[in-house]
């Protein structure tokens, strides 16, 4: 029931069906990035196909970086569409 809702919601063509879609594109991120990766980071948004994603210390974030071409297809590929062209990595701001 609850994904047919979210299904319902994403065909709105305003901002909240917007919402709707950027939520269940941010929560792809979980599944796109390894265990050890996700413990140490957290999807923020996606403005202009570009993700934020905040790490837990500055290391997380320059690592990342290095693997962001390989995540970024991972992540279109998960989407089912090319949702994303950029990661930006910040390190703070982190709950993990």
């Amino acid at each position: 029931m609850t994904q047919r809702i979210s299904e319902i919601l994403g065909e709105l063509n305003n901002g909240l069906g917007d919402t709707v879609k950027l939520c269940n594109l941010l929560g792809l991120w979980q599944g796109v990035v390894d265990e050890r990766v996700g413990k140490h980071t957290q999807a923020i948004k996606i403005r202009n196909r570009i993700l934020f994603v905040s790490t837990s210390s500055p290391t997380w974030a320059q690592e990342l970086t290095f693997l962001k071409h390989d995540i970024i297809e991972k992540f279109n590929k998960a989407a089912g569409q090319e949702a994303i062209r950029d990661i930006r990595f910040r390190s703070g701001g982190w709950n993990g």
